[in-house]
């Protein structure tokens, strides 16, 4: 059975709130650290930095959807599933990741462009659950 969602709202969603996300952090780090003087100084903390790594969960999901969507046909509806229950657990108030968890909700609570790519992600992903 098909899931009812626009996937590439929940693309968009997904890359709008790890946007969201990547600022804030980014700005914490700029905070202790000094400036990023460098979109490669950036990325490379992004891929290496510990402050960063909470957030290559989320980044390896939005790849993970990539790789989904390009298999168009033959995508499967369970593995979608998977990803819809991945990115639940990840967005929870006490998630599964508590190392996420806690620097996701302290962002979505100060943020307010956090919250709002929060708020919308998760509508969009409640609404494809399945009734029963």
């Amino acid at each position: 059975m098909a899931i009812p969602i626009d996937v590439q709202a929940l693309r968009h969603g997904l890359l709008d709130l790890h946007k969201a996300l990547m600022d804030a952090q980014r700005v914490a780090y700029e905070r202790t650290h000094g400036r990023i003087s460098t979109s490669n100084e950036f990325l490379g903390l992004v891929l290496e930095h510990p402050e960063f790594a909470w957030l290559r969960e989320l980044s390896a999901l939005i790849a993970r959807l990539d790789e989904w969507m390009e298999e168009g046909e033959e995508a499967s509806q369970d593995e979608l599933r998977a990803m819809l229950d991945a990115l639940r657990g990840l967005m929870a108030p006490e998630g599964r990741n508590a190392i996420f968890s806690a620097a996701y909700w302290k962002i979505v609570n100060d943020v307010p462009e956090a919250l709002i790519a929060h708020v919308k992600l998760l509508r969009l992903i409640e609404a494809a659950r399945p009734t029963t």
